[in-house]
């Protein structure tokens, strides 16, 4: 055979180049979430520094460098879910007048949904930061912002004469640190998370702290 007959039957038996079919790409937002929750189940049976990346990923059913677009390394979950969170009560404490309630109540509905939905990662980072210092510095300075948009929140009701006069920074410290060690008991306790006896029952320590002379007006929500 002619290296030409060779070659013309190579040319027409030879197959084409099996494409591999990719998988669709996820929205970002849609994405975000799958990681966020997947590492919610893992965490329920597990601890945060016995996962890896890749073990997240896998539950999550994406790609390892997807986490790259979202996160840095397993705590900047819990870091953006915080930081999320901060965002929608800031925005809930500039909408509105300070005598209003329901700006606090519904940022207290925000806080306690979101240890509702994701209290296994809030208390494996409370545990992270017990032995990372760098979680513990990002932890102490969303905390040290909690506390300032709370004690803006109290000032601006003392400034209109609805909220009597008190030790604002301070109030506004006591007052975070108990949302945090009450939800995160809730959550470490394994009882089911009853959402609307957390919300009244941080809602009744709140209201009888800043307006006392409503209490008793009843406690229930506007």
């Amino acid at each position: 055979m002619s290296q030409q007959s060779v070659t013309l039957a190579v040319f027409v038996t030879a197959r084409p180049p099996q494409r591999t079919a990719r998988a669709p790409r996820v929205p970002a937002e849609q994405a975000r979430r799958r990681i966020v929750e997947a590492t919610g189940r893992l965490l329920e049976s597990r601890r945060l520094r016995d996962l890896s990346i890749d073990d997240v990923m896998n539950e999550a059913g994406l790609a390892r460098t997807v986490f790259y677009r979202h996160f840095n390394r397993l705590p900047d979950i819990v870091l953006g879910l915080l930081g999320d969170l901060l965002g929608d009560v800031v925005a809930e404490a500039e909408i509105g007048d300070p005598r209003d309630r329901g700006i606090m109540r519904r940022q207290l509905a925000l806080v306690v949904a979101t240890f509702r939905d994701h209290g296994r990662l809030l208390l494996a980072f409370d545990e992270a930061a017990h032995y990372h210092d760098d979680i513990a510095r990002a932890r102490r300075a969303l905390f040290e912002r909690s506390v300032d948009v709370t004690a803006e929140l109290l000032q601006r009701g003392i400034d209109v004469g609805h909220t009597p006069p008190l030790p604002v920074r301070q109030v506004a410290r006591a007052l975070n640190v108990m949302n945090s060690a009450y939800l995160l008991d809730l959550v470490e306790s394994g009882e089911t998370f009853d959402e609307d006896a957390a919300l009244e029952a941080l809602w009744c320590v709140w209201t009888r702290t800043t307006w006392p002379h409503q209490a008793d007006l009843g406690d229930a929500a506007p």
